[in-house]
């Protein structure tokens, strides 16, 4: 039986996805007594629009996702401590594997690149890198895994997804009501998928740093945090 395979839509280049095509009028064809009679237009395109981001939608709810992975190591260590600019980079990389269309069978330069903004993230949040830890070879295998499982996750296109980035991406997604993809609030929709999305590698990255931080010397502990 042959594994899953994201399915594009012909003529869709994959940094895009199609959504409902109409005119200014909202009509969708000459003549037809559009529900709401105004849109911005996206027949030019065939409603082809260019993705949305997902995980910078909510930058606020990304980063609070990052509390449990620092909670519990003691001393200063704080997801809080996460500069707005490394938050905002985080969430563009996360971005990056939908919008650029990133394919499981060669993401090894994505997964270390997450990997790269994994301990910068750590870094800023308790003062010491996985270098200082003595996990880097665990952090390459254990959490390159975990993110390689989220590429495969973002890279199948669920339908779920799929709606969901469709709905972002429709500049007349609140007129779309006869659509498919239609979510009259898509913030908690969201939530809710970046959430499971990131389960696994966040937990990955937490355990690894519960072990880690008991191997850093008490005075380099202090000295940092």
């Amino acid at each position: 039986m042959p594994a899953p395979h994201p399915k594009y839509e012909e003529g869709v280049p994959r940094d895009c996805c199609k959504v409902r095509s109409c005119n200014a009028e909202g009509q969708e064809f000459p003549g037809q007594m559009a529900q709401f009679p105004y849109a911005h237009p996206t027949d030019k395109t065939k409603g082809i629009v260019k993705r949305k981001p997902v995980f910078g939608y909510d930058k606020e709810h990304t980063m609070s996702l990052l509390e449990p992975v620092f909670s519990g190591l003691g001393g200063n260590c704080d997801y809080e401590r996460l500069d707005e600019k490394t938050l905002e980079a985080f969430c563009k990389l996360l971005d990056q594997v939908d919008m650029e269309a990133v394919q499981y069978e060669a993401c090894e330069g994505y997964v270390n690149a997450l990997l790269g903004m994994c301990n910068a993230i750590t870094e800023e949040c308790t003062g010491v890198s996985f270098m200082d830890m003595g996990i880097e070879q665990q952090v390459m295998d254990e959490l390159g895994r975990a993110w390689m499982f989220f590429v495969r996750l973002i890279w199948i296109r669920d339908l779920e997804w799929e709606n969901l980035v469709r709905c972002l991406s429709d500049p007349n997604a609140e007129w779309s009501v006869d659509e498919d993809y239609y979510i009259q609030d898509p913030a908690p929709m969201v939530k809710y998928i970046v959430a499971s999305k990131l389960l696994v590698p966040l937990q990955v990255w937490s355990v690894l740093l519960q072990a880690g931080w008991q191997q850093v010397l008490p005075d380099k502990k202090h000295m940092y945090v």
